[in-house]
């Protein structure tokens, strides 16, 4: 009993401690869940770079008006730009499609002139 009245922590102490880990532990599982889905995602990195190329090959097309189609070759992946005249005038419907060597995607865009 001599053993017990020895110990002088303070309640507050106690308290803090479990806070602390409890904040420690939420953290952790947030970054062992994150760090989790991004080994499991299913993309990789052309698909990304696929993305990047079509947003670049589309601000080129309205910068330089170049409506055309156009096959692209790059080192991982394909890009086909097909155009479409609309029922007006100056609106385009244009279409990319990238094929990587697991996948195939297509992206639309109209484009006013």
């Amino acid at each position: 009993m001599a053993l017990l009245n020895q110990c002088n922590f303070k309640a507050s102490s106690i308290t803090e401690t479990v806070i602390a880990m409890s904040i420690i532990a939420t953290c952790l599982t947030i970054a062992i869940i994150t760090y989790s889905r991004v080994l499991q995602t299913d993309h990789n990195i052309a698909f990304y770079k696929s993305q990047q190329k079509v947003k670049e090959l589309l601000l080129e097309t309205k910068i330089k008006k170049r409506i055309e189609n156009i096959d692209y070759n790059f080192e991982s992946f394909k890009v086909q730009k097909r155009v479409e005249e609309l029922d007006s005038d100056s609106s385009f419907k244009i279409v990319f499609v990238v094929t990587t060597h697991n996948s195939k995607k297509k992206y639309q865009y109209i484009v006013n002139y």
